[in-house]
């Protein structure tokens, strides 16, 4: 990583896209406007507050209760992990209104 790829050797797909990707999203970045970059910012803190309150519940009550069914416990740690990914991946433009059927 951050080296250059020797002559002649082709880059990997996956890393290809991973890098452009990434470029894509720091350009977006520094092209947003300051309430984008404040909505940004407070959805950042929102979810490391929301994880870091529930894991906390989460030891508190293994404590209290004693620890639950291992599948139990990744299914807490999974749901307090949660980042809205499915929110964020819905493209900025229309608001994430959802369309009605096209005619």
């Amino acid at each position: 990583l951050g080296e250059p790829l020797p002559a002649g050797a082709p880059p990997d797909p996956l890393v290809s896209l991973f890098l452009r990707r990434e470029q894509r999203q720091q350009r977006r970045e520094r092209e947003s406007g300051p309430a984008q970059r404040l909505r940004r910012f407070l959805r950042r803190k929102f979810f490391l507050f929301r994880r870091s309150a529930l894991m906390t519940l989460i030891a508190l009550r293994n404590l209290a209760l004693g620890r639950p069914a291992p599948e139990r416990l990744a299914q807490e740690v999974a749901f307090a992990s949660w980042r809205g990914e499915e929110e964020e991946a819905r493209p900025e433009s229309d608001g994430g209104a959802p369309r009605g059927p096209e005619l």
